[in-house]
This record gives C-alpha cells, structure tokens and sequence, in this order.
C-alpha cells in the first residue's frame, strides 16, 4: 500500500510524531480511502515536496494539476480531464454541456445531482431534470424509452438532452447500478444521440467488485467524473474527463460557476500520489474483508449484513451490547468505525486500503474482545 513516507517536519514535536505514527497504523472503516488525517496530511506534502513532487499551478492550470489530468485520461482511457474542485459542479458542468439547448436530463431519483446539490443544475443552468425509480438504486432502459416517448408526443418539442447514471449510488450504501441494464441504456442514447455522463465518483471501487476495468467502464460515456478524495485521499477535488472536444474550453465554464481556485497543488498531489496504488490496495483490502467476515461469523453477538449488488460498504450489528461501548473498546485498539446508526445497534461500515494493516486474525480479535 502506497505510504505517507518519513519526511517529518523539525518543528513536529515527540508527541505529534507519536500520534503520526499511531494514525499511520490505524485501521478506519469511517470512508472510501484512508480518511488521513491533517497531520497525515502536511507530513504527506512535506515529503513529497522534499522529492520534487509538488509543481505548482495557477488557478488550477498547469503544474501538478496537469500532471494530475493526464494521469486520470491515461487511467480512464479518456482524451482530456479537467480538475473541478467539486464533484458538484464536475457533475453539473457535464450535464449542462451534453444536454446543451435540450433541457432535459434523465437522472436517479436517489443520486448526488438530484437529491443533494440544491437543485444547482436547475437554478443556474435551466436544466429540467427527471428523476426515476424513487428509492431504487437503478432503473431501466424501458423506464427511459418511456420517458422519451412522453417527451416526444408533446405538444411542445423538449427533447432529452442527456442521461446521468451514478454508480456506485451513495444514498443506497454504494450499491451498484446493474450493469447489464446500464449497458442496455448507454446503447439506447447511443442510437438516439442522446448524451450519457456517469457520476463515477467511486468507479474504481465499482471496477474491482464488477470485475471491469476503469477505462472500459469509463469508454461507455461520453462524459465521467471521478472523486479525488474519496479513494484518492486528497482534502476534496474532482476530476472530469471527455473527449478534447468537450473538454477543451470548460476552464472558463469553472470559473464562471466559481471554482478557478488560484492554487489545488495540493489536492493534484495528493492525489496523484495514490493514482496508480489503490487498485492494487483495494484488491488486496476486499479480499482481506473476505477473511475477516468469515472470522467475525464466529461470534454469535457480531452479525454481517452485506450489500446486494454492493461494494465497499457492509452494516455490522452488535448483539447484547452498548454499541457506544463497543465502538469505545475499538477505539481503544485503534480501530476506528463510525458511530453507530441512532437508535439501533448498527455501523455502517466501508471497507478501505486500511484494513491491509493488520492481520485478520488479530483484527477479528479486537472485535471479538469489544464484545465480550
């Protein structure tokens, strides 16, 4: 697993060099990646800065962005990428260019850019977005040729502008969008010239547990964003790739909506630092997690509840005890894990790079001991 290196401020004292070392051993089922900490962080940069590692940019232009850009093009098989410095306004931007002068955009009733952007696309770029399958994770390509025939025998001629499918959907515990209904939409707005984004903020964890590699989940859409922070570590950050065609001018579109930042050096190094490693990390973590369920199973008070169809995500339940207590005793082992669901015994659990730390006897162990 790639490591925060040893570079450590002269300034960092006896006591936050302890506290650095005890976080770097830590095991946290609390995010997607290794959840650093600022500590983790600066140490981070200090080291890449003394390797040559930082290039600086100028309002996110250049530098280590650029770096950062091509890095993700060459992952995703993708012509261009562009840093964002949200997965917000990454989002926005693509559907507001596919959909161009036809405003209507086909989403999840349950995704990021319809449940929790405060209607962005359509109080700033007029986008008229239909959401399907409340509650569901995914819906069908006939639920879409529904909704292309309504539009089309309208009195009024609104056509669809473009399609935004997000997979892994956070709001339904990172399940997957099925794939085989996902392929048979992209064909579908292929053949009607329709365009389709992906909001992959977590493709790569999607491509492991799918078994399809990045860039040909990726050559399905026209447009895909990709999170910097949530595998990738970064303090935030977004990218966006395309063709050169789409992709070649939005530097303005971003800084018309605000996010030009002067300098994200250090979200692009960041991230850049943990492109090529995580796959290989996150293999190796969910095959640990594999080993790990099956020692947990031991344990009558400790139940797993896994994710249909999911990814990173599982819901551990504790029986015959406080679940404050429990994650305390954990916390205790340096084992951290979110809290647990109010009014219930439960933790929702994410399986990251992390749980590579120790072995699984010795991390089943722990959870044993916090509930005995």
């Amino acid at each position: 697993m790639a490591g925060l290196g040893t570079g450590i401020f002269p300034a960092f004292s006896e006591e936050q060099e302890e506290k650095l070392k005890k976080m770097q051993q830590a095991v946290k089922f609390t995010r997607d990646g290794l959840d650093l900490t600022p500590l983790e962080t600066i140490s981070l940069l200090h080291d890449l800065e003394q390797r040559g590692k930082i290039s600086v940019d100028n309002y996110s232009l250049g530098g280590s962005v650029e770096e950062l850009e091509n890095k993700f093009s060459q992952l995703l098989g993708k012509e261009a990428a562009i840093f964002m410095p949200t997965g917000t306004l990454a989002n926005h931007i693509a559907i507001r260019k596919l959909a161009s002068d036809k405003k209507r955009v086909i989403v999840q009733a349950e995704s990021h850019i319809y449940r929790d952007t405060g209607d962005c696309a359509q109080n700033l770029s007029n986008l008229n977005l239909i959401p399907l399958r409340s509650g569901e994770t995914d819906f069908t390509v006939q639920d879409v040729k529904e909704v292309f025939m309504r539009t089309r025998e309208g009195r009024v001629n609104s056509k669809i502008g473009a399609i935004s499918l997000e997979s892994p959907v956070r709001r339904k515990h990172n399940q997957m969008f099925l794939f085989s209904e996902m392929q048979k939409i992209v064909d579908f707005a292929r053949e009607e010239k329709i365009g389709i984004h992906l909001d992959g903020a977590r493709l790569f964890n999607a491509s492991v547990h799918s078994n399809i590699p990045p860039d040909q989940l990726a050559s399905m859409f026209d447009t895909v964003y990709v999170s910097l922070y949530k595998n990738f570590n970064a303090p935030s950050g977004a990218i966006l790739l395309g063709s050169k065609e789409f992709i070649d001018g939005l530097f303005h579109t971003r800084r018309m909506f605000g996010g030009g930042l002067v300098q994200v050096w250090p979200y692009a190094t960041v991230a850049l630092h943990y492109a090529d490693s995580f796959l290989t990390d996150y293999k190796e973590a969910v095959a640990n997690a594999e080993v790990f369920f099956k020692l947990i199973h031991k344990n009558n008070n400790l139940e797993i509840e896994r994710i249909p169809n999911g990814t990173n995500v599982f819901i551990l339940k504790v029986i015959n005890t406080d679940p404050v207590t429990f994650r305390q005793k954990l916390e205790n082992q340096n084992i951290l894990v979110p809290s647990p669901t109010p009014g219930t015994n439960e933790f929702v659990m994410k399986i990251n790079p992390t749980i590579n730390r120790i072995s699984m006897d010795l991390l089943a162990e722990r959870f044993h001991h916090a509930v005995s």
